[in-house]
């Protein structure tokens, strides 16, 4: 399954970053595929001021992903580890890492996202080649993630590679989809010393890191595809065979937060979402709050005001405007 969630045209709500922060803290996980199977690549161009709250949210996907930012800054956050990355910087996240960036500063931050599924470096299934180049980099448990400066001769040469094959993807002139296999050929050779060894441009995280990584991943996909029932801190501890203190610690571990939490933060979400489509049943209050799993609408509004700020009403006229 491929995910390509940066042409996602749904506006992602922000999770917390930090005690401080005082907007809400709202994660969505919404996978979209890349269309093109036989040339599984995403080259985008994000001004991050035209996403709500300038960031891309909590999620996942199985391309490998390289971001370089050409203005303003960025917080990068994988699990509890955070880094800032500034312009003129970039930043590669491995297959599958749960992941989530913001701009910080004022005025535009633009960014160039470059995505792509592995295999299309050598096929799918376990060949030779991937076995040997492959797997040690998406499997790696020192390579994480991954930050990296044009003006750093550790990593400059990947910085600039990554640079040329997204404007290549951008002009698209006859024959670059052989200069994009052949840049990303290089780049990953270049990656392989990374995988094999700690270094300070590649990020290691601890085995409990990566264990509440996996086990947050797995409890997100049991809350969002069970948001509407009646769900218990029981059932989403049970979901990863965990007992609930256990589930509880691994959340605020990873995310700064509790599962709880997490399912009322995406249940006013998902309303949102349902009143920008203009779907019939966010007509009624009661019958939009019923819809996202809320048995009580005051509840509810009393929740969608804590996190944006006003009542479901007042979101509606916004979004006519």
């Amino acid at each position: 399954m491929k995910y390509n969630i940066f042409e996602n045209n749904i506006p992602p709500l922000p999770m917390e970053w930090d005690e401080s922060d005082c907007k809400p803290d709202i994660s969505l996980f919404t996978p979209t595929p890349i269309e093109d199977s036989l040339f599984p690549i995403s080259a985008t161009m994000v001004n991050l001021d035209t996403k709500y709250l300038r960031m891309f949210t909590w999620h996942w996907h199985e391309e490998v992903e390289f971001t370089i930012v050409k203005s303003g800054h960025v917080n990068l956050k994988l699990s509890n580890h955070t880094f800032s990355v500034n312009a003129g910087e970039g930043f590669f996240i491995n297959q599958n890492r749960l992941h989530s960036f913001r701009a910080t500063e004022s005025g535009d931050c633009m960014i160039d996202v470059f995505k792509f599924h592995p295999s299309f470096l050598f096929g799918y299934g376990q060949t030779n080649m991937s076995v040997k180049y492959l797997t040690p980099v998406l499997s790696s448990t020192f390579l994480h993630c991954m930050i990296f400066k044009k003006e750093d001769p550790a990593t400059a040469e990947i910085f600039n590679l990554i640079t040329e094959t997204h404007a290549l993807c951008q002009t698209k002139d006859y024959g670059y989809e052989l200069l994009v296999k052949s840049n990303l050929c290089r780049v990953w050779n270049l990656l392989l010393p990374y995988a094999q060894a700690p270094s300070d441009a590649a990020s290691t995280f601890t085995a409990q890191s990566v264990t509440d990584g996996a086990r947050v991943k797995q409890a997100i996909l049991f809350i969002e595809e069970n948001h509407a029932e009646p769900l218990t801190l029981e059932q989403i501890a049970a979901s990863i065979h965990l007992s609930k203190s256990e589930c509880c610690r691994c959340f605020q571990r990873c995310l700064g937060i509790t599962p709880f939490e997490y399912l009322m933060k995406f249940r006013i979400f998902e309303s949102t979402r349902k009143i920008n489509r203009g779907e019939e049943v966010a007509k009624s209050i009661s019958a939009l709050a019923s819809s996202v799993g809320f048995n009580s609408s005051s509840y509810y509004n009393k929740l969608f005001k804590k996190y944006l700020n006003c009542t479901p009403s007042e979101y509606k006229k916004k979004m006519k405007k």
